[in-house]
């Protein structure tokens, strides 16, 4: 694919991350749309044991659903204090891998994690993959880790349908996500904007 291209899906729902991924793509494509926009309905079954597996198969998906290109990103999430059976990877929602449990449960299933471990052990990272996949078939996948860590007790300020962030954030603040103060925030979503820009260009050459 060359460096620029006339149309782009990005594989999401979320208004707000669609613009987020239009003004990292406007360097790369003439327009970014959503899967709205492209007018697609049904979605694909994530069987992918990793953040590339499941973001490729989104990618392949709606590439051939709507005959553009599509980029696609998934997440999974590592641990230092866990053995490899025991890591969330892309099964966050899960505890053990097995069962989705609620917001409530998830937090408290955490917070006697972290709490048994020494506090400069409580450290990990969210590893996130980006794929650009061609209505021929063709995908094109990279990946970052942002580094992140652990905190106990959880903090009493929480953010509605995301447990972790009470409990977990970026190594740069040294508190949790939901913590963070505005410019906190601004800073740490403009730092992983550069890195993202990087892994976009990648992927488009």
């Amino acid at each position: 694919m060359g460096v620029r291209i006339e149309k782009i899906v990005v594989a999401t729902r979320n208004e707000s991350k669609k613009k987020r991924f239009g003004r990292l793509l406007a360097g790369l494509a003439d327009q970014v749309i959503g899967l709205e926009e492209a007018g697609v309905t049904g979605k694909p079954e994530e069987t992918g044991e990793t953040a590339e597996e499941n973001a490729e198969i989104k990618a392949a998906f709606y590439a051939a659903a709507t005959g553009l290109p599509v980029l696609a990103e998934d997440e999974s999430l590592w641990v230092d204090f866990l053995p490899a059976d025991k890591q969330p990877g892309v099964h966050v929602r899960r505890v053990d891998r097995k069962d989705e449990v609620s917001d409530e449960e998830l937090l408290a299933y955490w917070e006697a994690l972290v709490a048994a471990v020494l506090k400069n052990k409580r450290t990990g990272h969210w590893h996130v993959a980006y794929c650009l996949g061609t209505p021929d078939g063709r995908v094109h996948t990279g990946a970052l880790d942002h580094p992140i860590m652990f905190f106990s007790p959880s903090s009493e300020v929480k953010l509605p349908h995301w447990p972790m962030s009470s409990l977990q954030g970026p190594v740069m603040f040294g508190k949790p996500d939901s913590e963070l103060t505005e410019e906190e925030r601004k800073q740490k979503d403009q730092r992983a904007d550069r890195l993202i820009e990087e892994k976009l260009l990648e992927l488009f050459r």
